[in-house]
């Protein structure tokens, strides 16, 4: 390859790197175009990048800065990770060949590979779960209706954008997860209730093991429950039960 000479790496998008380092520093090579420049550059982080396999990098000029920029994308987005992809599609293949498969028939394969970025909606995060009720014609059975109905406003209102919210938020308050599984979770999630205590505000809480939410029974009224869920994400930390 000719110094200077593009390469199909030119314009890769180093957003997909993870690491915020990785990405500054491919950032200042890209704007690297004058000697002071270059010169910063080989003071700051030219054993980095050699590091990166570009022994070069020392006595490299301007010409070579777009070579070197390919080199390190090409670093980080196959070298570095090609014996892991190598024993991860050896054990997928040792399962009657199952990575041939996937090759085959890879856009069947694609939403369990891949992050397919499909936006939960209200419709789709009300799916997911299982109501505990009460016997029917009961008391609680009464509150809970009334809880169901102000969580059922809730959610739209979190699909219209009324409240500070997303269900990606929610997802993670109950399940620990900030998106679906692309083959769902082993067991669909729960709604339980519990009783407010006289003189008490106990707000809703999640328990990420059993995919269980549990809220109040019998709170009627919208601005209460907005309170009480606001409270609860926003409060909590941690994993578990919160």
């Amino acid at each position: 390859m000719m110094c200077g000479q593009k390469t199909s790496l030119d314009d890769f998008d180093v957003e997909v790197f993870m690491d915020e380092d990785i990405k500054q520093n491919i950032e200042k090579v890209s704007n690297c175009s004058t000697p002071e420049d270059l010169a910063d550059l080989k003071s700051h982080l030219a054993d980095w990048i050699a590091g990166c396999g570009i022994p070069d990098i020392y006595t490299a000029t301007l010409l070579d800065v777009m070579r070197i920029r390919g080199e390190i994308v090409s670093h980080f987005a196959f070298h570095r990770v090609a014996s892991m992809i190598q024993q991860f599609v050896a054990g997928m293949d040792s399962c009657g060949q199952f990575w041939q498969m996937v090759k085959r028939c890879w856009k069947q394969f694609l939403p369990v590979f891949t992050n397919a970025g499909n936006k939960l909606t209200r419709n789709s995060f009300q799916d997911l779960f299982t109501i505990g009720w009460s016997p029917a014609g009961s008391n609680r059975r009464e509150e809970e209706e009334a809880t169901i109905f102000q969580w059922e406003w809730w959610l739209m209102a979190i699909q219209e954008h009324e409240v500070d919210h997303t269900f990606e938020e929610l997802l993670v308050f109950i399940t620990g997860a900030d998106l679906l599984p692309p083959l769902g979770f082993p067991q669909s999630c729960n709604i339980d209730f519990y009783d407010q205590e006289p003189g008490m505000r106990r707000i809703p809480y999640a328990s990420t093991c059993s995919l269980s939410l549990y809220l109040p029974r019998g709170v009627a009224n919208e601005d209460q429950f907005k309170d009480l869920m606001n409270d609860a994400l926003k409060g909590s930390l941690g994993f578990g039960k919160v």
